[in-house]
C-alpha cells in the first residue's frame, strides 16, 4: 500500500444489512464473478481486512472514500474474520502471502452504472509459496498440511458452482450434483480418492478378442480381484487391441482438477479446467458403459445366450466402489469362471 498510516475504518455492517434489504425489496438480480486475491497477513485483523479490501480496489469504489466502502464490504459476513481467526491458530506469521477466492456479486443491470456491489463471499484461503527477492518461506508442515486441504476444499467449492452451468441439464447435471454431493460427505482427504476405471483399460478388459491370460496379467496388482487397481502392464503385442503400455486402472478427476487449478491467478479459468474434467469424467464412464453393452451383446450373440445372462465379467464401471448405491452409472456384468 502506499505511504503514510493505514487506514482501517470502514462503512459500518448495519448499512449493508440496510442495503440488502432495500435489494431484496426492489427484486435486485445479482451477477457474480470470482477473482483471486493475494494479500499479506496480518495477526491485526483490522489491518488484514484493510489488506484485502486493498486489493480490490480496481473492482469497486476506492479512491473516492478511501476504501471506507471496501473495508466495510470484506467484513460483511463474518467469513473473512472467521478465516483471519484460523490463520492466527496456524501461527502464520505477518507478512506471509495469503491466496484468497474472492466471490463478488454485482447488481444485474443494462446500465453499468447501476451495477452496484451488493456483497462478497470469500473461498478458505491458501498459504502462497513462491520465492521472492532471493529468499523463500519456509513453512512448518501443519501450515502446508493445512494449506493444501483449503486448497482443496476450495476447489471443491468452485466445483459445486461449475455443476449449476445453465448448458448442463437433465441426467447429466443431476449426476454431477450426485458426485459433488458424494464429495462432500467422504470430506477431504478422502473425496481425493473418488475414482472411476480408465475407459481405455475396462475396452481392452471386455473385448471378446481379449485372452483369459491377457486379462489376469492386466490385473496382476489385485491378483484379478476386484475392484481393479495398478496398471495394465505392458502390450498384449497380439492382433487385438491393447491399452498403452502401463495404462493406470483408475482414474481420480478431483485430483487431476486440484492439480489444473494449482498456479492458476484466475478463478475463471480454474472454473473451466474443473468443468472440463468432471464432463471428460461423465463422458468416458458412458462411452465406457456402452462399449461393455456391445461386447455382451457381440458374446451372446455368438453364443446364441440371452445377453442378461451371459456370464462375461464380473465389472463395476464406477466413480468410487464404496459408495456405488449412491451413483447413477453403475454397471453389473459377469466373470468367466
Amino acid at each position: 500500500m502506499g505511504g503514510g498510516s493505514q487506514r482501517i475504518d470502514y462503512l459500518p455492517t448495519d448499512e449493508f444489512k440496510k442495503r440488502a434489504r432495500e435489494h431484496i425489496a426492489r427484486g435486485d438480480k445479482a451477477l457474480g464473478e470470482t477473482r483471486i486475491l493475494v494479500v499479506a497477513f496480518d495477526t491485526n485483523f483490522d489491518r488484514f481486512a484493510a489488506n484485502v479490501a486493498y486489493e480490490l480496489r480496481h473492482l469497486i469504489v476506492y479512491r473516492s472514500d478511501g476504501g471506507h466502502f471496501a473495508r466495510g464490504l470484506v467484513r460483511q459476513t463474518g467469513q473473512l474474520e472467521g478465516f483471519h481467526r484460523l490463520l492466527v491458530q496456524q501461527s502464520v506469521v505477518n507478512g506471509t502471502k495469503v491466496s484468497l477466492a474472492a466471490r463478488l456479486y454485482r447488481r444485474a443491470s443494462p446500465d453499468p452504472g447501476l451495477r452496484w456491489m451488493m456483497s462478497i463471499q470469500f473461498g478458505q484461503p491458501t498459504i502462497e509459496f513462491d520465492r521472492d527477492e532471493g529468499g523463500h518461506i519456509e513453512a512448518s508442515p501443519t501450515v502446508t498440511l493445512q494449506s493444501e486441504k483449503n486448497f482443496a476444499d476450495l476447489v471443491l467449492q468452485h466445483a459445486a458452482i461449475v455443476v449449476e452451468n445453465p448448458h448442463w441439464s437433465g441426467d447429466r447435471q443431476k449426476r454431477l450434483r450426485d458426485w459433488i454431493k458424494l464429495a462432500e460427505q467422504a470430506g477431504y482427504p478422502a473425496f481425493l480418492d473418488l475414482w472411476y476405471y480408465n475407459r481405455v483399460a475396462v475396452f481392452e478388459y471386455v473385448n471378446w478378442d481379449t485372452t483369459d491370460l491377457r486379462r489376469k496379467a492386466m490385473t496382476t496388482k489385485t491378483g484379478g480381484g476386484l475392484p481393479f487397481d495398478g496398471a495394465t502392464g505392458g502390450m498384449s503385442g497380439g492382433r487385438t487391441f491393447s491399452a498403452p503400455p502401463n495404462t493406470p486402472w483408475r482414474e481420480y478427476p478431483f485430483r487431476k482438477a486440484i492439480g489444473k487449478c494449482k498456479g492458476q491467478h484466475n478463478i475463471d479459468d480454474c472454473h473451466g479446467l474443473i468443468g472440463a474434467e468432471l464432463k471428460f469424467a461423465e463422458s468416458e464412464i458412458f462411452e465406457s458403459i456402452g462399449e461393455m453393452n456391445k461386447q455382451i451383446k457381440r458374446t451372446s450373440f455368438a453364443s446364441g445366450q440371452d445377453p442378461d445372462q451371459v456370464p462375461i465379467f464380473l465389472f463395476l464401471c464406477q466413480f468410487g466402489c464404496q459408495f456405488q448405491r449412491t451413483l447413477h452409472f453403475v454397471v453389473t456384468v459377469f466373470v468367466e469362471q
